[in-house]
Protein backbone atom coordinates (compact mmCIF):
# COMPACT_ATOMS: atom_id res chain seq x y z
CA UNK A 1 0.00 0.00 0.00
CA UNK A 2 1.09 3.82 -0.55
CA UNK A 3 1.84 6.08 1.70
CA UNK A 4 1.75 8.81 -1.63
CA UNK A 5 -1.24 10.78 -0.18
CA UNK A 6 0.25 11.69 2.98
CA UNK A 7 3.71 12.78 1.79
CA UNK A 8 2.48 16.71 1.28
CA UNK A 9 1.19 16.61 4.98
CA UNK A 10 4.67 15.68 6.14
CA UNK A 11 6.54 18.40 4.44
CA UNK A 12 4.52 21.39 5.24
CA UNK A 13 6.09 22.29 8.50
CA UNK A 14 9.19 22.75 6.82
CA UNK A 15 7.73 24.51 4.05
CA UNK A 16 6.70 27.44 6.07
CA UNK A 17 10.09 27.08 8.18
CA UNK A 18 12.50 27.35 4.86
CA UNK A 19 10.18 29.63 3.60
CA UNK A 20 10.51 31.96 6.93
CA UNK A 21 14.21 31.66 6.75
CA UNK A 22 14.03 32.20 3.18
CA UNK A 23 12.33 35.56 3.46
CA UNK A 24 14.41 36.53 6.60
CA UNK A 25 17.76 35.59 4.56
CA UNK A 26 16.36 37.73 1.33
CA UNK A 27 15.42 40.67 4.02
CA UNK A 28 11.54 40.72 2.94
CA UNK A 29 9.37 40.96 5.90
CA UNK A 30 6.56 42.04 7.44
CA UNK A 31 7.96 44.95 9.04
CA UNK A 32 5.97 44.56 12.27
CA UNK A 33 6.71 43.82 15.13
CA UNK A 34 4.97 40.75 17.12
CA UNK A 35 3.50 41.90 20.15
CA UNK A 36 5.15 40.89 23.71
CA UNK A 37 5.08 36.56 23.92
CA UNK A 38 3.05 35.25 27.35
CA UNK A 39 6.36 33.10 27.86
CA UNK A 40 9.76 34.17 27.02
CA UNK A 41 12.28 32.55 25.69
CA UNK A 42 14.67 30.17 27.83
CA UNK A 43 17.84 32.65 28.55
CA UNK A 44 20.51 31.66 25.92
CA UNK A 45 22.03 29.44 28.24
CA UNK A 46 19.43 27.55 28.84
CA UNK A 47 18.92 26.90 24.97
CA UNK A 48 20.41 24.41 23.52
CA UNK A 49 22.81 25.31 20.11
CA UNK A 50 20.92 22.95 18.20
CA UNK A 51 17.49 24.81 18.74
CA UNK A 52 18.52 28.53 19.20
CA UNK A 53 19.75 27.77 15.30
CA UNK A 54 16.72 25.87 14.46
CA UNK A 55 14.25 28.72 15.17
CA UNK A 56 13.03 30.43 12.27
CA UNK A 57 14.09 33.47 11.57
CA UNK A 58 17.49 32.70 12.66
CA UNK A 59 20.36 32.58 10.36
CA UNK A 60 19.96 28.61 10.47
CA UNK A 61 20.65 28.30 7.01
CA UNK A 62 24.05 27.14 4.80
CA UNK A 63 23.85 28.22 1.46
CA UNK A 64 25.75 26.71 -1.03
CA UNK A 65 25.97 29.80 -3.47
CA UNK A 66 24.21 28.13 -6.44
CA UNK A 67 21.74 25.19 -7.64
CA UNK A 68 24.30 22.59 -8.82
CA UNK A 69 27.01 23.69 -5.74
CA UNK A 70 27.12 21.37 -3.12
CA UNK A 71 26.51 22.54 0.87
CA UNK A 72 29.58 20.93 2.61
CA UNK A 73 29.53 20.98 6.59
CA UNK A 74 32.26 20.32 9.21
CA UNK A 75 31.77 16.83 10.00
CA UNK A 76 32.04 16.46 5.80
CA UNK A 77 28.54 15.36 5.36
CA UNK A 78 27.40 17.23 1.89
CA UNK A 79 24.45 17.39 0.17
CA UNK A 80 23.82 18.54 -3.80
CA UNK A 81 21.39 18.90 -6.05
CA UNK A 82 22.81 16.17 -8.76
CA UNK A 83 20.04 16.16 -11.08
CA UNK A 84 17.13 18.58 -12.38
CA UNK A 85 15.29 17.36 -15.06
CA UNK A 86 11.26 18.39 -15.86
CA UNK A 87 8.64 15.66 -16.91
CA UNK A 88 5.06 16.25 -18.03
CA UNK A 89 2.61 14.82 -15.34
CA UNK A 90 0.55 11.86 -17.49
CA UNK A 91 -0.40 10.53 -14.37
CA UNK A 92 -3.94 10.53 -13.23
CA UNK A 93 -5.88 10.19 -10.10
CA UNK A 94 -6.18 11.91 -7.13
CA UNK A 95 -3.70 14.18 -5.97
CA UNK A 96 -2.23 13.96 -9.87
CA UNK A 97 -1.36 17.46 -11.34
CA UNK A 98 -1.80 16.06 -14.63
CA UNK A 99 -0.17 17.37 -17.81
CA UNK A 100 1.49 19.88 -15.79
CA UNK A 101 5.13 20.12 -16.21
CA UNK A 102 6.38 19.08 -12.89
CA UNK A 103 10.46 19.85 -11.95
CA UNK A 104 12.54 17.22 -10.37
CA UNK A 105 15.07 17.90 -8.31
CA UNK A 106 17.42 14.43 -7.08
CA UNK A 107 19.26 15.23 -4.13
CA UNK A 108 22.29 13.31 -2.97
CA UNK A 109 23.96 12.97 0.17
CA UNK A 110 27.42 12.17 0.81
CA UNK A 111 28.36 10.77 3.83
CA UNK A 112 32.33 11.93 4.60
CA UNK A 113 32.05 11.54 8.68
CA UNK A 114 32.96 8.48 10.61
CA UNK A 115 29.30 7.42 11.34
CA UNK A 116 26.04 6.59 9.92
CA UNK A 117 24.19 8.99 9.15
CA UNK A 118 20.30 8.77 9.35
CA UNK A 119 17.79 10.46 6.46
CA UNK A 120 14.74 9.53 7.75
CA UNK A 121 13.45 13.29 8.80
CA UNK A 122 14.67 14.48 5.45
CA UNK A 123 12.59 17.30 4.50
CA UNK A 124 12.59 19.34 1.32
CA UNK A 125 10.77 22.47 0.13
CA UNK A 126 10.91 24.68 -2.86
CA UNK A 127 9.97 28.55 -3.81
CA UNK A 128 10.13 30.39 -6.57
CA UNK A 129 9.86 33.73 -8.35
CA UNK A 130 10.16 37.49 -6.47
CA UNK A 131 7.12 36.25 -3.73
CA UNK A 132 9.02 33.35 -2.82
CA UNK A 133 5.64 31.27 -3.77
CA UNK A 134 5.71 28.07 -2.70
CA UNK A 135 6.42 25.36 -5.40
CA UNK A 136 3.62 22.45 -4.49
CA UNK A 137 5.24 19.32 -3.84
CA UNK A 138 3.85 16.33 -5.78
CA UNK A 139 4.15 12.22 -5.81
CA UNK A 140 4.80 11.85 -9.49
CA UNK A 141 6.14 8.57 -10.36
CA UNK A 142 6.17 6.86 -7.13
CA UNK A 143 9.50 9.19 -6.46
CA UNK A 144 10.85 7.81 -2.75
CA UNK A 145 12.20 9.93 -0.05
CA UNK A 146 14.57 9.39 2.14
CA UNK A 147 14.83 6.99 4.66
CA UNK A 148 17.45 4.83 6.23
CA UNK A 149 20.93 5.80 6.58
CA UNK A 150 24.03 6.24 4.36
CA UNK A 151 27.15 4.31 6.47
CA UNK A 152 30.52 6.20 6.57
CA UNK A 153 31.66 6.79 3.46
CA UNK A 154 29.02 6.07 1.50
CA UNK A 155 26.28 7.90 -0.56
CA UNK A 156 22.72 8.23 -1.21
CA UNK A 157 20.11 9.60 -3.86
CA UNK A 158 16.57 10.25 -3.91
CA UNK A 159 13.89 13.12 -5.84
CA UNK A 160 11.56 15.17 -5.45
CA UNK A 161 9.21 16.38 -7.55
CA UNK A 162 7.64 20.01 -7.77
CA UNK A 163 4.96 21.61 -9.33
CA UNK A 164 7.33 25.05 -10.27
CA UNK A 165 5.41 26.85 -13.20
CA UNK A 166 7.71 27.74 -15.69
CA UNK A 167 7.21 31.87 -15.11
CA UNK A 168 9.13 31.19 -11.34
CA UNK A 169 12.33 29.52 -13.13
CA UNK A 170 14.33 32.84 -12.80
CA UNK A 171 14.51 32.53 -9.11
CA UNK A 172 14.29 29.35 -7.55
CA UNK A 173 15.50 28.30 -3.85
CA UNK A 174 15.43 24.59 -2.68
CA UNK A 175 16.04 24.06 1.38
CA UNK A 176 16.84 20.52 2.67
CA UNK A 177 16.46 20.23 6.18
CA UNK A 178 17.70 16.73 7.20
CA UNK A 179 18.30 16.60 11.18
CA UNK A 180 19.16 19.10 14.25
CA UNK A 181 22.61 19.24 14.14
CA UNK A 182 23.10 20.74 10.39
CA UNK A 183 21.66 23.97 9.13
CA UNK A 184 19.20 23.73 6.61
CA UNK A 185 21.11 23.60 3.10
CA UNK A 186 19.94 25.90 1.02
CA UNK A 187 20.43 26.10 -3.00
CA UNK A 188 18.90 29.46 -4.66
CA UNK A 189 19.61 30.07 -8.27
CA UNK A 190 18.02 29.81 -11.90
CA UNK A 191 16.29 27.10 -14.11
CA UNK A 192 16.90 26.55 -17.61
CA UNK A 193 14.86 24.05 -19.32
Amino acid sequence: MSDRGARPHRHLAATGAVLALALALTGCGGGKKKSADPKPPPPPSAQPTEQANAAPGSTALKSSGGLRKPVTYDDKISVAISNIRYVKNKDQGPGELTGKVLTIFTLTFTNGSGKPLDLNKVQVTAVYGTKKTRAQHTSYANLNDFSGAVPAGGTKAASYAFDLPSTGYKSVMVGVKFDAQHKTALFAGALHN
